[in-house]
């Protein structure tokens, strides 16, 4: 049962009061009525690309759960108008829409669009956005991104892309193939970053979103790894494929640990400006946490290899770490310093809590949990105070934030043998959505706003 309680604060301080009314009707948010016109193609041939960018653009406005696009058959005024003229308020006013969006395409594929508050009759905003035809999906994304922001004061995440593991059986059941797979966030775009030929976990995108890194089970370096699973980093576009940590800093591990060999590398996360890496190593059954730098390629211990240390995430600003461990018995949460000092539990509630990850805002932690055979996704305050539920289900776990740390995505089960689907939900729990995927996904990750000159 989705836990639908709505935390006040929180909705004020993602919606803010000058821009959209806040509607508390049991636990539920009222989405504000919006209206988009199709855009206005000044050379005739643009009318079906017109009316496909105001169409992508209402799509992802909706799926936020902040917004309800009005049907166009009630529009009084049409596109032409619109754009020739401007807006009578009036006309927008009898539909109750509360923000009114249209804009004309011009040559070069340059977009004019403008968004404008009902309410008041100003124009909230006027931008332009250039773009080409075949990155027209693009050129919708940034300009529900710009309406987003406008009005809620939030950093937009339509443009941005989500990649995980998907898992394809053949005849036989018991034979599949797992590759990870780049999405757009609305699902569309589908493109194969691996060929399937290797077992894949856990996919984790760099902070500029130009890199991925994630487990393979692989025997391209056996000879001093063995058959393993270890981490991997390719190129966002699936190009290029190496070991994070290198042959040699294997074999000091090894010198270092008497022999024993590196087990496992796994649970691999980027720091916030891309010159660093956390990951847990499993030596001799126990996994520690280590932190590794690119540019010196220094690998350096935080926790011993005493205990079950695993899933090590960077704070916003990189100072800290939260990671989880079942040092007291049961796996908690704790929290260090990037350098491996102070470390304190913070977690504090009855189950087992997994997969903590740190919002990009730096005010939330969220982790998955299990009590008993019920799973849950919830966040925590990083002192360990306010922690709350969001969602739960038969398997719900690996959770993901959003570039704006307003969302979360992660793997969903609904039942035994059900397919694994990716699921979206606000922080609220209440508006949940289903990413459309080719096959059964899993272990979702959020990539940060991708750069206009991207895909």
């Amino acid at each position: 049962m989705i836990n639908k309680i709505m935390t006040l604060l929180v909705m004020i301080a993602m919606l803010p009061a000058h821009a959209l009314k806040i509607e508390i009707n049991k636990g539920q948010v009222a989405p504000d009525p919006i209206a988009i016109v199709d855009f206005y193609g000044e050379n005739g041939d643009d009318s079906e690309t017109g009316t496909e960018i105001a169409q992508i653009v209402k799509t992802d406005l909706e799926l936020s759960g902040l917004f309800l696009p009005i049907d166009s058959a009630s529009f009084i005024e049409s596109k032409e108008t619109l754009c020739n003229k401007g807006a009578n308020i009036k006309n927008w006013n009898i539909l109750n829409a509360r923000f009114l969006v249209y804009g004309k395409i011009t040559g070069n594929f340059k977009i004019d669009f403008v968004l404008v508050d009902v309410v008041t009759g100003d124009k909230m905003l006027s931008l332009n956005v250039s773009g080409t035809q075949s990155k027209l999906r693009k050129v919708a994304h940034i300009i529900a991104d710009h309406i987003y922001e406008r009005i809620t004061s939030e950093k937009g995440y339509f443009n941005t892309n989500i990649v995980y593991v998907e898992t394809s059986y053949n005849k036989d059941p018991t034979k599949r193939k797992t590759r990870l797979v780049r999405v757009d966030q609305d699902g569309h775009n589908r493109q194969e970053l691996t060929d399937g030929s290797e077992l894949v976990l856990t996919p984790r995108y760099s902070s500029d979103a130009k890199k991925i890194a994630y487990i393979s089970y692989s025997d391209k370096a056996k000879d001093v790894l063995g058959k393993s699973a270890h981490v991997y980093i390719t190129n966002a576009d699936g190009r290029r494929k190496d070991l994070m940590l290198s042959k040699d800093i294997m074999k000091l591990l090894i010198k270092k640990n008497h022999g024993n060999p590196v087990q496992m590398t796994y649970a691999p996360r980027f720091s916030p400006d891309g010159e660093d890496a956390v990951l847990a190593i499993i030596i001799d059954g126990k996994s520690a946490i280590y932190k590794y730098n690119f540019a010196s390629n220094r690998l350096t211990q935080l926790t011993e290899h005493t205990c079950i240390d695993t899933s090590p995430c960077f704070s916003d600003d990189g100072s800290k770490i939260v990671f989880t461990s079942n040092r007291q018995g049961r796996e908690t949460i704790y929290i260090m310093n990037s350098d491996g000092s102070e470390q304190t539990r913070i977690s504090t509630g009855e189950g087992k809590y997994s997969q903590p990850i740190w919002s990009p805002r730096g005010d939330l932690i969220a982790f998955s949990k299990q009590v008993g055979r019920q799973f849950y996704i919830g966040v925590i305050k990083p002192n360990g105070s306010g922690e709350r539920l969001i969602t739960s289900g038969y398997l719900v776990e690996a959770p993901c934030w959003t570039s704006n740390g307003r969302y979360l995505t992660y793997s969903m089960e609904v039942a035994p043998g059900a397919k694994t689907q990716i699921a979206v939900t606000d922080i609220t729990g209440y508006h949940t959505r289903i990413v459309k995927t080719k096959a059964d996904a899993a272990y979702p990750a959020w990539s940060p706003t991708v750069g206009a000159n991207d895909r």
